[in-house]
């Protein structure tokens, strides 16, 4: 007798429990809305902040601007520390964002057990008694309304830790993402919030009677083993995952994410290796670049000194002049050929790198559409136009073209071209993706250093010019030798990193939807069977 009220008080003090989780998280809605907001806010003026200091991924530049805007941040005091204060800034900002998002999965969670809880436990008995202002028929609505909405937590299953990172190249994305979650909470709980608010506590399972006087032996131990079964239904979270499809057959997904992720897989490990190589060129081309500035600095030395010398060896000194000039025309070449060979380099690996992404999106897009499929189940059970919100506005990175924007970014990185601003994060249809093999990565330094290359045979004879020539050798050995000092990552390669690791996150996060499916696979029929199954004797067999 105590076996079976041990169990039955314990399945239904949790039941309360995961009711009063969804009851709390539903009465502060309004606090961490507001909380989830201000970070967004804070992580778009981070993003303001970080395009004023580098506007290479947001500002569409034809190649006078580009020159101008690269001068004016080469002048810039430490504009890598800058952005790298922004990206710690980014970094405070997103463990907040964490923290909420761990009370969102709190919610979740309470969602999911309560949508795979037995509504046959909660019909009117003689066996159990809840506390006095509890009605079977309020957990049982709970129950339901858990069943209903289920479908769209899939909106929610992401690792948020390794999604949002703090990486300034992705902070338009983490923005959209948030926004997308808080617009996916804010859907429910104003659809079926006020099936949640129910006047309930954990105190209340002091309360939680069950008298078994007219059963016998030998019912008492079936409902044991039920209720034991029950639990372990409960807990299983690979078939609360199973659950979360409904009535769409979850084959379909897993079939796409199998036919589908070792392609994507490759096509971000393609990204990767742009990368490397877009950084090993740009190490060699600094290289080069302090060796030839070395050259040339000598080179104007040398002539200045020749030309200053004029007036007192007669013309003797000209030998200095010539040697300076040839020292000139070499660092010239060197330059020249530098800039026109990494030029050719960056745009066979940034053309490799937008042919990725394009071909990524047409796999992305395949998943995303198979996981719609299933949140438009809840379609009737949102009012008019409300599933729309979840399903479109809700998957934020998941959409093709928020991904596509990262070609766009790439492309604003290479040869300027437009990408929109945060509250424009979707373009409609990918149709954004550009051709970003034009340019090189640093446009700014080749309209320098291709003019510089050229004129530095016209030292011979002017002292002012050749001053001048100097002046701008020593700021590129200066830039170049801090740039190799720092680890020579270009920004490309800095973005294609940062997005290549959301994009994986999100993979990771899908294949681990697909392995919790198939582990399900073998006992979710007989687990939903189950949960049909009457749990008191005597009651007919119920339905779900």
């Amino acid at each position: 007798m105590w076996k079976l009220q041990r169990a039955l008080c314990q399945y239904v003090t949790d039941t309360l429990s995961y009711m009063t989780t969804v009851k709390v998280f539903y009465a502060q809605f309004s606090e961490w809305k507001n909380s989830r907001d201000k970070e967004n806010e804070k992580m778009m003026d981070i993003k303001k902040r970080a395009d004023k200091i580098d506007p290479t991924f947001t500002k569409k530049e034809g190649n006078w601007a580009k020159f101008c805007n690269y001068v004016k941040r080469s002048f810039q005091m430490n504009p890598e520390s800058k952005l790298a204060e922004l990206e710690n800034e980014l970094d405070e900002v997103l463990k907040d964002t964490l923290e909420g998002l761990e009370e969102l999965n709190t919610f979740v969670d309470a969602v999911e057990k309560l949508a795979v809880t037995s509504l046959d436990v909660f019909t009117e008995n003689l066996v159990l008694h809840l506390p006095e202002k509890i009605r079977f028929d309020d957990v049982q609505a709970v129950i339901k309304t858990a069943r209903q909405i289920c479908p769209l937590l899939l909106e929610f299953k992401r690792n948020a830790e390794s999604f949002f990172l703090p990486k300034l190249p992705n902070v338009e994305v983490l923005t959209y993402q948030l926004k997308s979650y808080i617009d996916s909470i804010d859907t429910i709980c104003e659809s079926h919030g006020d099936s949640f608010n129910l006047n309930i506590c954990l105190d209340m399972s002091e309360d939680i009677a069950v008298n078994p006087d007219n059963l016998s032996e030998n019912d008492m131990q079936k409902m044991i083993n039920h209720i034991k079964q029950l639990d372990k239904i409960r807990m299983d979270e690979h078939f609360r995952m199973e659950f979360l499809f409904q009535k769409v057959s979850s084959d379909d997904f897993i079939k796409i994410v199998d036919d589908q992720l070792p392609k994507m897989l490759q096509f971000l490990d393609e990204l990767e290796e742009c990368a490397v190589n877009l950084d090993s060129m740009n190490k060699g081309a600094k290289i080069s670049s302090v060796t030839g500035s070395s050259v040339g600095v000598a080179g104007g030395i040398l002539s200045i000194v020749g030309l200053a010398l004029i007036p007192v060896t007669a013309g003797v000194s000209s030998g200095l002049i010539i040697a300076g000039v040839s020292m000139g025309v070499t660092s010239g070449v060197n330059s020249l050929v530098t800039t026109l060979t990494e030029a050719g380099v960056n745009h066979t690996h940034q053309k490799k790198a937008n042919e990725a992404f394009q071909s990524f999106m047409e796999e992305f897009q395949k998943i995303q559409e198979c996981l719609n499929e299933v949140m438009k189940q809840s379609a009737d059970t949102l009012e008019p136009g409300m599933i729309d919100l979840v399903v479109g506005v809700g998957k934020a990175v998941n959409n093709v073209g928020t991904i596509a924007k990262g070609a766009d970014a790439i492309a604003d990185a290479a040869s300027g071209l437009k990408a929109s601003g945060a509250g424009k994060a979707i373009l409609q249809d990918g149709k954004a993706l550009s051709n970003i093999a034009s340019d090189v990565p640093d446009i700014g330094q080749a309209a320098v250093k291709g003019p510089l290359a050229l004129s530095k045979g016209a030292r011979a004879g002017f002292i002012a010019l050749n001053a001048v020539f100097i002046a701008m050798d020593i700021f590129f050995i200066t830039k170049d030798s801090m740039s190799l000092a720092k680890g020579n990552e270009t920004k490309v390669s800095k973005f294609l990193r940062a997005r290549g690791s959301l994009l994986r996150s999100q993979l990771e996060s899908w294949e681990k939807i697909r392995n919790s499916l198939c582990q399900s696979k073998e006992s979710n029929k007989e687990n939903r069977n189950f949960l049909q199954e009457p749990f008191y004797p005597g009651i007919k067999k119920g339905l779900i």
